[in-house]
């Protein structure tokens, strides 16, 4: 009796083992000896978790069709096809969905769990056949959406594909009073909109992603009424300043104290905190930055400087557009003063 015993444990290791390496023939030859599909090893793991883990269609399949049952949780909490999303294995996951538990007879936490775990791990066109089976997107109110994940990470591919599921979708009238309707503006525990993270974490071709999908963004504000566009301002962050610009970013846009973004670069100059302000401050000017912009208690740039050579520039440039007859959005480059160059 005893070895009797140890041989059924042998067979269900076996299987176990066999199917988290891709042992096709030994986990089809334990099948026909008679082990059952849906046992589990001591932390719970079956023969149906590893297959889907490791990405092995071909075992997922015949476990399927041996009865395996495909909602079965582990130890940790996972089904098979939470294994699979967070794989990237997207076939053995369009499997599971038809063959397997269908997304509607989830519950919502189940299948937006699903998007995350996917999302995490930067896996795009898992994320996408998620989305055509109608998982859902938006989280509880206060809760992170995909989107957040997504930007954190700077997956800007994922991003691309979130946002443009989210313009595809209709909101009934209810949905639009009551909260966001799309995961562009909907906002974590800290009140933050997945936008946020995207430009704080200086990821540009997601930031790129963000304003093609949603031009919109350019003129959007942190929680605290600070344009995101002034974060890379004031951080330095140059190469990011430009896809703002090239995206036709309000030069003029303001901030709550009145103050553009001029003002930001030239009171980061003065602090001394970063560098290449300078480039920065001539980047504006080129892209029709007014030197005479005042904030609400009536300052304009050069208020906040103290250096000479910024003080001459934003004069000289003012004589050049007074000259010229520019209005202060018309872009223009022009030369710093000869006594004046760097």
């Amino acid at each position: 009796m005893a070895t009797s015993k140890s041989k059924d444990s042998e067979s269900v290791d076996s299987i176990i083992l066999a199917a988290d390496q891709g042992q096709l023939d030994l986990v089809t030859a334990l099948l026909d000896q008679g082990v059952d599909p849906n046992t589990v090893d001591e932390i719970g793991t079956s023969a149906l978790h590893n297959a889907a883990k490791q990405g092995h269609w071909e075992i997922v399949r015949l476990l399927l069709e041996k009865k395996a049952l495909p909602h079965v949780r582990d130890g940790n909490n996972a089904t098979p096809i939470f294994l699979a999303a967070k794989g990237g294995h997207t076939q053995i996951v369009r499997l599971l969905l038809e063959c397997g538990r269908h997304m509607s007879d989830m519950s919502e936490l189940e299948s937006t769990r699903l998007v995350k775990v996917a999302t995490l791990y930067g896996h795009a066109e898992t994320v996408q056949l998620l989305l055509d089976f109608h998982a859902p997107t938006l989280a509880a109110n206060g809760n992170e959406t995909a989107l957040h994940l997504a930007a954190m990470k700077g997956h800007h591919d994922v991003c691309d594909v979130l946002l443009k599921h989210d313009k595809n979708l209709t909101r009934s009238f209810w949905e639009r009073i009551t909260g966001p309707s799309l995961q562009v503006y909907s906002k974590d525990y800290d009140g933050h909109i997945p936008f946020h993270y995207a430009v704080t974490k200086r990821h540009e071709k997601t930031i790129q992603v963000f304003l093609s999908n949603y031009p919109d963004l350019l003129a959007a504000c942190d929680k605290v009424k600070i344009p995101f566009f002034f974060n890379p301002v004031t951080a330095g962050k140059i190469d990011i300043v430009r896809i703002f610009l090239e995206n036709g970013v309000d030069i003029e846009l303001k901030g709550r104290d009145g103050q553009g973004a001029l003002h930001n670069a030239i009171t980061t100059d003065r602090r001394g905190w970063v560098e290449g302000t300078k480039e920065m401050i001539h980047l504006l000017l080129e892209h029709g930055a007014s030197v005479d912009a005042k904030d609400k208690y009536g300052c304009t740039p050069e208020t906040f400087t103290n250096d000479p050579k910024v003080r001459m520039l934003l004069r000289n440039q003012a004589a050049v557009r007074s000259k010229d007859g520019l209005t202060s959005s018309t872009p223009k480059v022009s030369a710093p003063p000869p006594e004046y160059r760097e």
